[in-house]
């Protein structure tokens, strides 16, 4: 094992909660029981109920072809709708599991003649497509358990967990860490690309589930009791993950999954503030935050402080943002509680009263990606970028952000005259789309034009028509600066390029860097062949054109 991954201190590993020759009979039981099978045994009515969360109309899906596929449908029924089932049937579905001895384990109950889950255990794969059979194991939701959640609940794979999972990079690995594992979703993916696999969450209970999970799906991993980092100290990984319980409260300790105990942001503020010390040189962080959106000041500005003096790279998405009763009414329902219940007026009083006090106008939602410096690299200048970014991207989006890093890269070690010197070319199938206003002489008038990317991140970008005409031109093999040239050609006489060729070239030089950062244009390499697009000069207009204004700021919505 690489020592940078050890921690100094080793307990006694989490056992999983059914012995090993017990784990290898529910595993055979849960063989048919698995991504592919489910949705087609659900089909077109059940996969549409299921997406909408009603669990009735997957029930009634289920119940329609349970004869054809009575192993598979008393599973689903247990461990995905928590519905009880005749023992006999449950009997069935688990050997050669004896049903006793998942009782023992906590994994049903039976009375009455009846047997019902009281654990979930859900097929799940590395994508949609499939993969390895992998099955997770944690408590039932609050839409199968009714009534609020207890402290110790082990949530179950939920959008939070796939979102994470979509934006973590998958390239080899020697070492990984999953900081608040829980039921251990983020530790499977990175067991499949990473040599050893850490895992650490406060919660006991969390560490038993993960390690069934682990045995269940044919893995093995390091399991760590403790808080955040705490387990941890003195090890370095080459990629840390974490969905933290992240939620924004005034130091709320009630439920394990989603409560710190740190009030307001802190415990994301103190995360990244602690990463780099566990990142190796180059390393990756993944995380999942929330933060504080005060009243007063920029958020960006809050969060970039985040960053000082931590010699990592980052980039901050904002996904969502809520405002204060909209975001505690989420948390409350997350956890079991219903309007109009004793409870929730008192809770959610309370919540919105420290909001009020800590002049919390809203709270943003989001993902954290920070690089460590390279060992060659200066760690004194770093690279931070926080903006919004809420449109919907192609997924798994991991990709596109490592295309993101190695672009900004690029960036950071070309000045403007090199910029404007080297060939790039457009991504591929960019759309320019043009919203035309009849003009008083009855003509049409170009109101707004936008760049936009139909695949990956889906940035649009407003440009006028001379950054369009650029960009065609560097697709056709010039550089920007000889674009820039020939635009100057076509505006001689007039006040464009042609009158200031400095000024216009040193106008561009940024707006070249925003395309480049969301990926508009791309680095160009020897290897590439030429580009079978028309010559530059006829991407360009023998027209005026009006100056390049300034990209758009860090944190700023390009759109």
């Amino acid at each position: 094992m690489d020592r940078r991954a050890e921690p100094s201190h080793r307990a006694r590993p989490p056992a999983p909660l059914l012995a090993p020759a017990d784990l290898d009979r529910l595993r055979t039981a849960l063989a048919g029981y698995t991504v592919e099978t489910v949705p087609e045994l659900l089909g077109p009515i059940g996969r549409g109920a299921h997406s909408r969360g009603d669990l009735a109309g997957v029930a009634r899906a289920v119940t329609a072809v349970a004869a054809d596929e009575p192993r598979l449908a008393t599973l689903v029924r247990l461990f995905l709708l928590g519905l009880p089932v005749p023992s006999a049937q449950a009997r069935a579905a688990l050997a050669p599991l004896p049903v006793e001895l998942a009782e023992v384990a906590g994994l049903v109950t039976t009375s009455g003649g009846e047997t019902r889950a009281l654990l979930d255990v859900r097929p799940y794969a590395e994508s949609e497509g499939g993969g390895a059979a992998w099955w997770v194991v944690s408590d039932l939701g609050s839409d199968v358990r009714p009534g609020p959640l207890p402290g110790d609940h082990v949530l179950g794979v939920g959008n939070a967990a796939v979102t994470l999972a979509q934006a973590t990079p998958r390239a080899p690995v020697g070492t990984a860490l999953d900081i608040g594992t829980g039921c251990g979703v983020q530790a499977l993916h990175l067991g499949r690309h990473a040599g050893t696999v850490t895992a650490t969450d406060i919660s006991a209970r969390a560490l038993r589930f993960a390690a069934t999970t682990a045995a269940l799906s044919g893995q093995r991993w390091r399991l760590e009791q403790g808080s955040l980092l705490e387990p941890v100290a003195g090890a370095r990984y080459d990629l840390v993950v974490a969905n933290p319980p992240f939620v924004v409260s005034p130091g709320a300790t009630e439920h394990e999954y989603r409560d710190s105990g740190l009030a307001g942001d802190a415990v994301c503020r103190t995360l990244v503030r602690g990463i780099p010390a566990v990142l190796a040189p180059a390393g990756t962080a993944q995380l999942l935050a929330n933060w504080i959106v005060p009243r007063d000041g920029s958020w960006q500005d809050r969060l970039a402080g985040w960053f000082d003096g931590t010699g990592c790279d980052a980039w901050v998405w904002r996904r969502e943002t809520a405002d204060p009763g909209e975001y505690v009414a989420l948390w409350l329902r997350d956890a079991g509680h219903r309007p109009g219940a004793p409870e929730w007026a008192a809770r959610y009083d309370a919540w919105l009263d420290w909001f009020a006090a800590h002049d919390v106008a809203a709270v943003g939602m989001g993902l954290v990606t920070m690089r460590a410096r390279a060992a060659d690299q200066r760690s004194d200048a770093t690279d931070v970028v926080i903006e919004d970014v809420p449109q919907a991207v192609d997924q798994p989006v991991a990709a596109e952000i490592e295309a993101w890093f190695a672009r900004r890269r690029v960036l950071a070690d070309c000045p403007d005259a090199d910029l404007l010197a080297r060939q790039w070319r457009a991504a591929p199938d960019l759309v320019r789309t043009r919203d035309d206003l009849l003009a008083p002489d009855g003509g049409w008038a170009t109101r707004r034009a936008v760049l936009r990317q139909p695949t990956g991140m889906r940035w649009e970008v407003e440009v006028d028509d001379a950054v369009a005409r650029i960009v065609a031109a560097c697709d056709a093999g010039a550089t920007p600066a000889v674009a820039l040239d020939l635009l100057a050609a076509g505006t001689a006489g007039t006040a464009g390029p042609a009158d200031d060729p400095a000024a216009w070239a040193a106008a561009f030089a940024p707006v070249l860097r925003d395309l480049v950062t969301r990926g508009f244009l791309l680095p160009t390499t020897p290897a590439e062949p030429p580009r079978t697009r028309p010559a530059p000069r006829a991407a360009v207009p023998p027209r005026p054109a009006p100056p390049v204004g300034p990209p758009p700021t860090d944190g700023d919505d390009p759109a």
